[in-house]
């Protein structure tokens, strides 16, 4: 658990499409039917966390630390999202072996859309968002020799290199995309312009630095991905 907040939905995991495509859990709706079941708790911040870009791996729900939920267990809830949860035993996949369906897929993906595409979705996609994943779950971190010599199965060295390259670049933030035009208000003055902005001074420099966060935590998984993958560093 995150230092110094509850976890009130673990860690849920999409479910795989014949396409290979990730069938996202709905975090947004389980968590109004948690708070539909917790009222008390309603107005509270919530930290949706999600590791991925488009197609997210794994996302979860935490808050911050306090004595009224220190004894929260989220199994009480479970049945809430219990589809995105790992099966029991015998019942595949577990989390952690979702892997050996990722590359699955992307033997399918690479033979009907081609190499790229099949790069994209499984290193540019799953395997960082595994690594990221194992950084919390010790069960994780033991699958990734596993996961990576699959991948070196189904690719060559060089197109993991060029994939590496490019994976997750992201553009400068820019600010000028929270900023509205000029507002058409009759008999509004150009001076009072700031108090129709869309977001405010503040707010567009919290979103900078949570860009910047972001970007940086990008750059450091492709650098851990390409250790594994290329084995460069070690």
């Amino acid at each position: 658990m995150t230092t110094g907040r509850i976890v009130i939905i673990p860690f849920l995991h999409g479910k795989l499409a014949p396409d290979g495509t990730l069938i996202e859990p709905d975090i947004d709706a389980i968590l109004e039917r948690w708070l539909e079941r917790h009222p008390e708790f309603q107005g509270r911040e919530f930290h949706v966390i999600k590791t991925g870009g488009d197609e997210t791996c794994l996302v979860r729900v935490t808050t911050d630390e306090s004595p009224d939920l220190a004894s929260y267990d989220p199994a009480q809830d479970a049945d809430l999202y219990e589809a995105f949860l790992a099966k029991s035993e015998g019942s595949p996949p577990k989390f952690e072996k979702i892997w050996i369906e990722q590359c699955e897929a992307a033997k399918g993906i690479e033979s009907e859309f081609g190499t790229q595409k099949a790069l994209d979705y499984l290193v540019g996609e799953k395997f960082l968002n595994f690594l990221e994943a194992a950084e919390e779950n010790a069960v994780f971190r033991a699958e990734i020799p596993a996961f990576v010599a699959e991948i070196k199965r189904i690719f060559e060295p060089w197109q993991l290199r060029e994939c590496l390259e490019k994976t997750r670049q992201t553009k400068p933030f820019d600010p000028a995309l929270y900023e509205p035009d000029e507002p058409d208000v009759p008999g509004v003055d150009y001076g009072d312009y700031e108090r129709y902005a869309g977001e405010d001074p503040e707010t567009i420099e919290m979103l900078r630095q949570d860009d910047i966060r972001e970007c940086t935590r990008d750059l450091l998984l492709v650098e851990r991905a390409r250790e594994w993958l290329l084995e460069e560093g070690q």
